[in-house]
């Protein structure tokens, strides 16, 4: 009984011993020195810098304005900055009544394989293509712009998604006139039709 309890207390010193050899892993950012910065390797381009985000130095007595900064950057071009509904030359919108078309200084001819690109793109088969007389219909397609996004619809569209209908189909009609002045007027018509349950 004394030998187990001999050994017991010295298998307990021995670990309490054997924890304080153990480095700690603690932070000594005093003693940290500077290392030099990173280096690009010779096979990647640097990114360009942005200054978006840099604090300009326009006051160094330490008090900053608004109007001292907003005049500092006045002359510099915003990125990432859009115009906000922007005028394009050779499209418009016209309008009469609740009916609205577009108007564009280009002939039917150069306009029609750019339409029939757009539907094509936008994953719908045109049905009927008279371009003898400016018309372009698409195939009945499913709007599946209301069907729910959780995550077991999401898990289960990955494998079974043609299993998940909407009842909802869609289907345009193009239409393009040319007029006098040389150009073309684009009319686009829309057709729904719903499955009642």
């Amino acid at each position: 009984m004394n030998a187990r309890r001999t050994l017991a207390l010295g298998l307990v010193a021995a670990l309490l011993g054997g924890c304080t050899i153990l480095e700690t892993k603690k932070v000594e950012y005093q003693s940290a020195t500077k290392l030099p910065p990173l280096e690009v390797p010779p096979d990647l381009t640097r990114v360009s810098g942005d200054d978006r985000y840099t604090v300009p130095d326009i006051n160094p007595t330490g008090t900053a304005t608004f109007s001292a900064y907003s005049a500092e950057r006045a002359g510099r071009p915003q990125t990432g900055a859009t115009e906000v509904l922007p005028t394009i030359d050779k499209v418009r919108i016209e309008r009469a009544g609740g009916e609205r078309w577009l108007v564009v200084a280009e002939p039917p001819e150069k306009l029609w394989p750019i339409v029939k690109q757009f539907w094509l793109e936008n994953g719908f088969l045109l049905q009927i293509e008279m371009p003898e007389v400016g018309i372009m219909e698409t195939d009945w397609a499913e709007n599946r712009a209301k069907i729910p996004q959780d995550p077991i619809r999401n898990t289960l569209g990955k494998i079974l998604d043609q299993l998940w209908s909407t009842g909802e189909r869609d289907k345009f009609r193009t239409r393009l006139e040319r007029r006098a002045d040389g150009g073309t007027e684009i009319y686009i018509s829309h057709r729904g039709m719903g499955e009642d349950l």
